[in-house]
């Protein structure tokens, strides 16, 4: 399933697939290569979805082990993988500006998401 045929696909994203998966409504499930990593191709019933981000577009996996840790967390451990399209390369561009930032330590700080009460350091 090349890129272009993606488009045509229905776009899944993850929370509503880990329903359909604890549901047993998944016909199954495919590792799909492409260039520089991989796509999650959903069958259901007689049509196709693809595993969505959070952007809207296919989600890409760099890699198996991150696909498949995410599949064990949705509780289908169990895929297949189609490696005929795949190609090394990068999912994503290279960011040489953080990269060389993070070697510096020059990374902002994570904002704090906690909404709970500040905590005191001992003096």
């Amino acid at each position: 399933m090349t890129k272009r045929q993606h488009s045509s696909c229905a776009l899944l994203q993850e929370a509503p697939l880990r329903e359909l998966i604890a549901a047993h409504a998944v016909n199954g499930l495919i590792a799909v290569g492409q260039s520089g990593g991989f796509v999650l191709q959903v069958r259901l019933g007689d049509g196709m979805a693809v595993l969505a981000s959070s952007r809207g577009e296919p989600r890409a996996f760099a890699s198996l082990s991150t696909l498949a840790s995410l599949m064990k967390r949705l509780g289908a451990p169990h895929f297949e993988v189609d490696a005929s399209e795949f190609t090394p390369g990068r999912v994503r561009a290279a960011q040489p500006e953080r990269s060389a930032a993070m070697k510096a330590g020059n990374l902002p700080r994570a904002k704090n998401k906690s909404s709970g009460p500040a905590t005191r350091t001992k003096k």
